[in-house]
């Protein structure tokens, strides 16, 4: 079953693609993907409801976060978060033109990590979901502040290419080869702090 992110995404498949299609600087691609990401966010506010930082993670670890519905299954690995598989990857067909990834599909990845070196995508709807993700993170508590999710790393199930987030490993702690064991096979890594 098809994760909800991937259903909305898919309803709303032609803005997005009027972004990313655009003439517009990856800093105003990015500014709106991520505004429409958090909009689609704010529609499930009422969905996260945690006392603090590790009651989230024990019902992650359990399975019954609401955020699983969300994205799809993941699970704990030695505190980072493991999606078993990408909830956009059921779209990349939408997204194809005559049977091939349009230009921007492999140039604005390119150009998004050269801008914002701390992050790390892997296709353009990996910021739709990193920051949907985060959004919704930013519901539970952390003492004073509110919880941040950092993407960590992401993997492609088509050729298993991984890209790192520097920012990513340094937060959680982890190494690259650390990460790179705990995503073999899945998705992707985040980190929730």
């Amino acid at each position: 079953m098809a994760a909800e992110l991937t259903k909305i995404v898919r309803r709303l498949e032609g803005k997005f693609k009027t972004i990313l299609s655009s003439d517009s600087t990856i800093v105003e691609k990015t500014v709106s993907l991520r505004r429409m990401a958090r909009q689609i966010a704010s529609e499930y506010f009422d969905r996260i409801h945690y006392r603090d930082i590790d009651e989230f993670y024990q019902a992650y670890a359990e399975g019954r976060a609401p955020i699983i519905a969300l994205e799809g299954e993941g699970e704990v690995v030695d505190e980072l978060l493991i999606l078993k598989s990408c909830p956009m990857a059921p779209l990349f067909e939408d997204f194809k033109e005559n049977g091939s990834f349009p230009d921007y599909w492999t140039r604005l990845p390119e150009e998004f990590m050269s801008e914002f070196r701390n992050e790390a995508i892997l296709h353009p709807l990996c910021i739709v979901h990193q920051s949907f993700r985060d959004e919704l993170a930013k519901k539970i508590p952390k003492g004073r502040s509110f919880v941040h999710s950092v993407a960590v790393a992401c993997r492609s199930g088509a050729n298993n290419k991984v890209v790192y987030s520097e920012f990513g490993l340094e937060l959680s702690g982890k190494t690259r080869e650390e990460v790179a064991r705990a995503i073999e096979g899945r998705a992707c890594a985040f980190y929730v702090r």
